[in-house]
């Protein structure tokens, strides 16, 4: 297997001050000591008491620190860490959950894990939509107002 799906071998290739910057640039405050590992250190040997994110979650997928509880509650549901988690993947959890939110109702761990399940690809987590049926997705569309 490949770097794209072995995290073991997928290494960082950001600076301390690269590190430092980006966190400054999304909000993250100093006070959690971001730091980034030497280049021959993965994801995976992340030190205790730390969080391993990467970049590109808050880049591509729009996530935002506070995390939001429901964020939480998707990766403790699920037995998971930000570092395992493909930036795809992190997109359909706060997409399903902007969209809640649009509703007017506040997303529901139940109702998520109906319309995604966890998908593994090497190492790496995502979701992938379920097989729902269309006339569960008319009659939730008519539940929720729309």
């Amino acid at each position: 297997m490949g770097a794209r799906k072995v995290l073991a071998i997928s290494y960082l290739r950001l600076t301390q001050k690269e590190a430092e910057t980006f966190c400054l640039e999304w909000g993250i405050g100093v006070y959690f000591k971001p730091v980034a590992p030497r280049m021959d250190i993965s994801i995976c040997q992340c030190p205790a008491g730390s969080i391993a994110l990467y970049c590109r979650h808050f880049e591509f997928s729009n996530l935002r620190h506070p995390f939001s509880l429901f964020v939480l509650n998707v990766l403790e549901y699920y037995r998971v860490s930000f570092g395992q988690f493909h930036p795809k993947g992190m997109a359909r959890v706060l997409h399903y959950e902007v969209l809640c939110r649009a509703c007017g109702y506040d997303p529901s761990l139940l109702l998520f894990c109906r319309f995604f399940r966890l998908e593994k690809n090497g190492d790496w987590y995502t979701f992938e939509t379920s097989k729902v049926d269309t006339c569960l997705i008319s009659c939730m569309v008519s539940t929720l107002g729309a």
